[in-house]
């Protein structure tokens, strides 16, 4: 009975062991998903600036900027811990919300993963996926690019 102990104590803290260092290890890989507010569909092979709440470039180069996939899917850079949020700008394009929100939380992203405010199309829903930020945005109008 004491050696059934034994080998069930043991193949129970080799366990613990591989899950710990899977967790460790398995950071998920953060992106972006930028959808269009109105219509559902992906912002596809579109520019990106990723930027820190200062202003500065997210990845601490000297630009911070991406390019969407045809799914509207683009990378977060891998940034420390000490970078909170991040602020988002998408060429030629306005946050679908009523507040004009482009700053998250990059905590929240990892965690649980983060959708932006859709007030374009409230019927447009997503569920948020960990390590994904979801963002409503809409075209610019023609005033909105004539001011640029």
């Amino acid at each position: 009975m004491n050696l059934n102990v034994r080998r069930m104590t043991m193949v129970f803290a080799g366990c613990v062991m591989l899950s710990a260092g899977a967790q460790m290890g398995d950071a998920p890989a953060l992106r972006i998903q930028i959808l269009n507010g109105k219509t559902g569909r992906p912002v596809a092979h579109q520019h990106l600036a990723l930027l820190r709440k200062d202003g500065k470039p997210l990845d601490g180069a000297d630009k911070s900027s991406v390019t969407t996939d045809g799914e509207g899917y683009a990378p977060i850079p891998n940034v420390d811990a000490a970078v909170g949020d991040v602020v988002v700008f998408v060429d030629l394009h306005r946050p679908c919300s009523k507040t004009g929100k482009r700053e998250f939380s990059l905590v929240g992203v990892r965690s649980k993963g983060v959708v932006s405010e859709n007030a374009c199309k409230p019927r447009i829903t997503m569920f948020p996926v960990a390590g994904t930020l979801i963002y409503f945005v809409r075209d610019e109008t023609f005033l909105e690019k004539m001011r640029h």
